[in-house]
């Protein structure tokens, strides 16, 4: 809230948040903008909203000052280090700012792996032109454009239907996807790239198909083991609210996931059918 802050912090605060904004992402700011705009600040409604953001910006400004015989001490609000520890435990991107003279504890420890980044008590909206910024700023920038928004699975006998689901996914609803045909890197393995995704991934969708028949003569088939796999892998990263199966009628589901709520898709070659509730998942996830 900007009640506790002089005019030269306001200002700067509101500079930083356009920095954002230029960098096309979009602010969530309880009581000011984006999905928090109308909700109360609360250890539930912080960790809603900072799992469907793909970075952090924790902004250290202090909230009392204690003066001892060498310095200030500019203490800042709890929430900050609240914020800051949620932020690094969901392993997204985060930038934190602080005025020199911040304690060096809770998120503003410097031995705690994270780079802070340190303007003077008086600094003007003019820091941010400095290069000391620009690079800290650029270098968060980078990896928060690294992140996807879906990681989709499927296995390649059902390419033809992933295609359709992916066709949707990124050009009519605009959403950024990591998936095998453009988001792994050669060299790893596959774990590791799993791994990888369901770090930098908000949420994961996955293609059940009838891939390889039953040998016990019912009419069903199984999904490939490795998309069963990566999906009980997200289930358990991610969560099962953030984990959405679409199964084709006649594939198998996993007694271990039997429970989880699934798409049902009726004809392969129609995937019309599920967009509808495609969209809501992504628009309640993301």
């Amino acid at each position: 809230m900007d009640h506790n802050l002089d005019d030269r912090r306001r200002g700067l605060k509101r500079e930083i948040i356009k920095r954002i904004s230029e960098a096309e992402f979009e602010p969530q700011i309880f009581f000011e903008s984006g999905l928090p705009t109308d909700k109360a600040w609360n250890f539930n409604s912080v960790s809603e909203v900072m799992q469907r953001c793909q970075g952090a910006v924790i902004l250290g400004f202090p909230r009392w000052e204690v003066q001892t015989n060498a310095d200030a001490l500019r203490i800042t609000t709890e929430y900050n280090h609240y914020e800051g520890a949620l932020a690094l435990t969901l392993g997204i991107p985060t930038l934190v700012i602080a005025e020199q003279g911040t304690p060096d504890r809770g998120i503003f420890y410097s031995g705690g792996g994270q780079v802070i980044t340190y303007m003077s008590p008086d600094a003007s909206q003019q820091w941010l032109n400095d290069d000391y910024f620009k690079l800290r700023f650029n270098t968060w920038r980078k990896s928060v454009e690294g992140r996807f928004e879906v990681f989709f699975g499927y296995s390649s006998a059902a390419k033809a239907t992933a295609d359709s689901i992916l066709n949707y996914l990124s050009n009519r609803l605009g959403v950024k996807v990591k998936e095998y045909g453009t988001g792994f890197q050669s060299g790893g393995t596959i774990l590791e790239e799993i791994e990888k995704a369901s770090q930098t991934c908000l949420c994961g969708v996955f293609l059940f198909t009838c891939d390889d028949p039953l040998a016990n003569g019912k009419d069903q088939a199984s999904p490939r083991d490795n998309v069963i796999f990566e999906a009980g892998y997200f289930m358990k990263a991610k969560g099962k609210e953030r984990t959405l199966i679409i199964r084709e009628e006649g594939a198998k589901m996993p007694a271990d996931i039997g429970g989880n709520i699934y798409l049902s898709l009726k004809n392969r070659l129609d995937t019309s059918t599920i967009r509808d509730d495609l969209r809501y998942f992504l628009e309640t996830r993301l």
